[in-house]
């Protein structure tokens, strides 16, 4: 009687969304690393046994000192993997390939490839004429191809997109947290744990944060939520004094929040900018609140320079709390 739902869950996706990246991974698969930035950067995804996708790229000057020439960077590609290979004394053997089709896009030149060593991939390298992104895309197995590696990989490869859906605005998700903030704002921090997730992201002195905690009903207990978030919350909510007034998001009772900076250092800090001729954030806004179908407390936090605008309402609007 488990079989079926056992097998259905195993065919489920999920939407995976980072650094301007979209990407439709299995359900069980989840972020195991990254590093960089928008610009160059590296991602894993995995299922925590033998199969992952990792995700290499970097963006080529907009005045490059000669002409980008995709297919030797792909030959290079395979040709680094082989010395590396080399040097353990392991059986190497790759195969460059036209792109799949499930990879081309207006705009896109580049190849696929695969690969066995101690391992087994399947791949793409591709630039991005929009983007100015070569990317580098591979899913990797046992090196017996088990468990539909090809397949998977097919699927993988084909959902990639390397740039934001809707212009002046990027989409993040990760770990059932799904929001789309304005795409000026960089990665500027981040934790990254299966029961609490914080991205910081920042332009210039505005900060814009986001908070998830999961099994909030253990948690949180019978706690009032503002009472709650003043013990637990860890982004500018410790930087800021508040008034906060019942609201409403995604259908559930929340905590809308509005100040400004709180007295002491988080003032010498920003008269230090003032002196440095920047526009220091002084104003707070945020929502928080519980969503029981998902069992998660949220906190979208805003902070911002006098004159900038309020649009906590805008970005709370493009989260989904669940489905």
């Amino acid at each position: 009687m488990t079989a079926a739902p056992i097998q259905e869950t195993r065919r489920q996706t999920k939407l995976l969304g980072w650094q301007g990246f979209t990407l439709r991974v299995p359900y069980d698969w989840d972020l195991t690393g990254f590093s960089g930035s928008y610009e160059e950067g590296y991602l894993r995804v995995d299922d925590g046994e033998e199969q992952g996708l990792e995700l290499k790229w970097a963006t080529e000057p907009k005045k490059a000192k000669k002409p980008l020439d995709i297919e030797v960077r792909a030959e290079s590609y395979l040709a680094s993997l082989g010395r590396a290979a080399k040097k353990k004394r392991l059986a190497f053997d790759s195969e460059l390939i036209p792109v799949p089709r499930g990879i081309q896009r207006p705009g896109r030149e580049g190849f696929g490839f695969k690969w066995t060593g101690d391992k087994k991939a399947f791949g793409a390298l591709w630039h991005c004429k929009e983007t100015r992104r070569v990317v580098i895309a591979q899913v990797v197995g046992d090196r017996s191809g088990r468990k539909g590696l090809a397949g998977v990989s097919e699927g993988i490869l084909a959902s990639i997109e390397n740039k934001d859906a809707e212009p002046g605005w990027r989409f993040w998700s990760l770990y059932d947290l799904q929001v789309e903030l304005p795409s000026r704002f960089k990665l500027a921090s981040q934790q990254l744990m299966n029961v609490y997730l914080r991205l910081s992201l920042a332009d210039g002195m505005e900060r814009v944060s986001v908070e998830q905690w999961a099994v909030a009903n253990v948690a949180r207990k019978d706690a009032y939520l503002d009472a709650w978030l003043e013990q637990n919350a860890r982004g500018e909510l410790n930087q800021v004094h508040y008034q906060a007034e019942e609201a409403s998001v995604c259908g559930h009772e929340a905590v809308a929040m509005q100040g400004g900076l709180a007295f002491g250092a988080p003032w010498v800090q920003a008269f230090r900018e003032i002196l440095s001729l920047r526009i220091p954030a002084t104003r707070f806004s945020a929502r928080a609140w519980h969503c029981e179908p998902s069992n998660k407390i949220y906190l979208m936090q805003s902070l911002r320079p006098f004159r900038a605008a309020d649009s906590i309402e805008e970005l709370v609007s493009r989260m989904e709390c669940h489905v």
